[in-house]
């Protein structure tokens, strides 16, 4: 994966910031799985308990 900066129709730049796969060409929104990991690291582990 590398760092990869996207421009819009205009040839604007966004700062967004993208992970591109250099064998597939696979795109991830890194910013998205930021905040994902961030959310998980707040949820309690005890939480997911299965009661039978």
């Amino acid at each position: 994966m590398v760092r990869d900066s996207i421009f819009n129709v205009d040839g604007q730049f966004l700062e967004i910031e993208m992970g591109r796969c250099l064998n597939c060409g696979h795109v991830v929104d890194l910013t998205l799985l930021k905040t994902r990991q961030v959310e998980k690291s707040r949820v309690p582990a005890k939480q997911e308990e299965v009661l039978v």
